[in-house]
């Protein structure tokens, strides 16, 4: 897991092009301009994005998730969440297959805090809950970046 401002994006660029382009997408876009809730392709199914508009989660309420095709590069906004890790060696419940590129899981997690101006990349073994409310759930604006992994 990478977890930083938006601001030292380019550390990571060498992750990879795809890394690369998605995370100078995430600094140069204009979040106010991207419509809530729906895909934005940035490199067809190699790199895409979606603005989310939603309130954060109780704990209890949130899974854990991960994506087998996909790492997942999340950008809070506005608003404030915590995002549920579990370590590697956890011991999982699964809840779900995958569906398409989704599982759910359950185990005991830490959270970190994400404020706006930090981004985090999740890749497949890494689990995490993300929307969890700091406490009272409230409004957060996060940008998905979705960016396709190499088989």
């Amino acid at each position: 897991m990478v977890f930083d401002k938006l601001e030292h994006a380019s550390l990571y660029y060498g992750l990879g092009p795809r890394f690369r382009q998605a995370l100078k997408w995430l600094a140069q876009v204009d979040p106010a301009a991207l419509p809530s809730g729906q895909r934005v392709d940035i490199d067809g199914d190699n790199i895409y994005a979606t603005r989310f508009d939603v309130d954060t989660k109780r704990p209890e309420e949130a899974k854990l998730e991960c994506h087998r095709n996909y790492a997942d590069i999340q950008y809070v906004v506005s608003g404030t969440e915590g995002v549920g890790y579990a370590l590697p060696d956890a011991p999982l419940t699964q809840l779900s297959e995958y569906q398409p590129d989704i599982q759910f899981f359950t185990t005991d997690w830490d959270t970190l805090t994400v404020r706006p101006g930090t981004f985090y990349i999740v890749w497949p073994q890494d689990l995490h809950a993300p929307r969890v409310a700091l406490g009272a759930p409230g409004p957060v604006t996060v940008i998905v970046a979705k960016v396709k992994l190499d088989p």
